[in-house]
């Protein structure tokens, strides 16, 4: 065919279906859609008011939607409000799917059959048409982002295995770094896969060096620092991974007819780990024949894919890593179709992958996209904000997603009851409880699928201070003594 002569205009076609995808989505309802869409308003309206990023979290992707935003503002397009939730929906539609850039040249790069360039640009287009990315829309911007980071970091990682050039490094370190101050799960799969490039290539040549050893304490040095710098309680969540890693596996849950994983999250696992299994097959059979790069570059993405998929992860990590375990999968399919001998099966994993493709696409355009705020809530939450605390020093409870809603229309501090200490009524002079009691949204941990975030619980001692059509809101004088009544647990 004609047009996969150049691929510049199938790989623009496969951006343009994607990013309209995106628009369509980010469009689709009056308030910006998805549980987190306002967690991302609050910290872009915080940088161009304060410069500073209300909710400490890494801030990449919040310094482009402020610049964004402001570039709007300046032109006369819209006013600032306006002009903010703009930005958000503009830059996660249009920036993420970039994504095919760097993945359609490591494809290229791994793809024996260079002169057929249909494989190649089929295979890239499963980093932005795959029904992991298109899930990641709205609710999960710092995610897109990051994956487009680790996309350029796999390409810059694999040429400087090969090519051994300071500008390979230098690029791959770059990149390592944009992903440290884009997402923390991202930035912890990029360690994770730094280690694994260096500890694969020097098991490999079995002599021992302090390499490797070095190489691995920079970038743990490295990567202390960024967090430490960006989101100090991250460093904890990380001291207690190895404990809680495998405390209530996924697989077990969902088994137990928990809603704790949606059936497209189910599918995904199921085809991430058959495509790990597959290529860690063919990487056993063929392993001689494998220059040492290639040895090194494709057992750390078997690794790295596994682990990220492996479905007796906890709940907890598994919500984290589970929507970027395709990202190793992908380059991984074509390793697995450049080393299939026969015709017929090479065509059949081709039509599995358009398939795969197509479905996506089709299951994520069919999704209703909701929002967590609507009309009525919106309005009275303008009003409640007039009716808070004079003296402003305020912590809000919210169920999770209200909670950046809350602190965007009124303009304070929230937390999520899970996360409550006694400590806090001695730091705040309120502490308020909101409840929505009428047009809740739907989100829950298994997305839209199954039961949404329960409403926060109200300590006894607790007094009703506004009571409208949508909430209520308690303040609570005193800690409840026990403090594990904010614990949900499950049925």
């Amino acid at each position: 065919m004609k047009f996969l002569k150049s691929s510049f205009t199938p790989l623009s076609i496969l951006y343009v279906i994607s990013s309209s995808i995106r628009l369509l989505i980010n469009f689709s309802t009056e308030f910006i859609p998805g549980a987190n869409g306002a967690f991302y308003l609050a910290n872009v309206r915080s940088i161009i008011e304060d410069g500073t990023v209300f909710f400490k979290d890494f801030p990449l992707i919040f310094w482009i939607e402020a610049f964004v935003a402001k570039a709007i503002y300046l032109l006369g397009i819209a006013e600032i409000e306006k002009a903010i939730d703009l930005a958000c929906r503009l830059v996660d539609s249009l920036i993420p799917p970039l994504a095919i850039i760097p993945a359609y040249y490591l494809v290229k790069r791994i793809q024996t059959e260079r002169e057929n360039k249909f494989p190649t640009i089929l295979f890239s287009s499963l980093s932005i048409l795959f029904i992991s990315f298109l899930i990641l829309v709205s609710d999960f911007q710092k995610n897109s982002l990051g994956i487009v980071w680790l996309f350029c970091l796999m390409l810059w990682v694999q040429r400087s295995l090969e090519v051994k050039k300071i500008t390979n490094y230098a690029a791959a370190f770059i990149f390592f770094i944009l992903t440290g101050f884009t997402h923390f799960g991202c930035f912890l799969v990029a360690v994770f896969y730094i280690i694994l490039v260096v500890g694969t290539k020097y098991l490999h040549r079995k002599k021992l060096s302090i390499k490797p050893l070095l190489i691995t304490f920079i970038i743990i040095a490295v990567s202390y620092f960024i967090i430490k710098y960006v989101s100090p309680p991250r460093l904890k969540i990380i001291l207690d991974f190895p404990l809680n890693i495998f405390s209530d596996p996924v697989i077990i849950l969902f088994l137990q007819g928990e809603p704790v994983i949606s059936p497209i999250d189910l599918v995904s696992m199921f085809l991430i780990n058959l495509t790990g299994i597959t290529a860690l097959i063919i990487y056993i059979r063929n392993l001689k024949s494998f220059a040492e790069s290639e040895r090194v570059f494709f057992l750390s993405l078997v690794v790295l894919t596994l682990f990220l998929a492996f479905p007796f992860i906890g709940i907890e990590w598994s919500q984290r890593l589970t929507y970027i375990a395709y990202v190793p999968a992908a380059p991984l399919i074509t390793f697995v179709y450049s080393r299939i001998k026969t015709r017929r099966i090479k065509n059949l994993v081709l039509v599995i992958i358009i398939a795969v493709i197509s479905i996506s696409a089709i299951v994520r355009i069919n999704i209703k996209p909701v929002s967590n705020m609507s009309r009525g809530p919106y309005a009275e939450l303008q009003i409640l904000k007039e009716r808070l605390p004079s003296d402003r020093n305020i912590l809000l409870v919210a169920r999770h997603g209200l909670e950046w809603w809350a602190s965007y229309i009124l303009q304070t501090n929230v937390i999520l009851e899970k996360a409550l200490l006694k400590v806090y009524w001695k730091r705040f002079d309120n502490m308020l409880f909101l409840v929505q009691k009428k047009e809740k949204s739907p989100f829950g941990p298994a997305g839209v699928f199954g039961l949404p975030f329960r409403e926060p619980v109200i300590p006894d001692s607790s007094k009703l201070i506004f009571e409208g059509e949508y909430f209520d809101l308690y303040r609570s004088p005193v800690p409840p003594k026990d403090m594990s009544i904010f614990i949900e647990r499950r049925k």
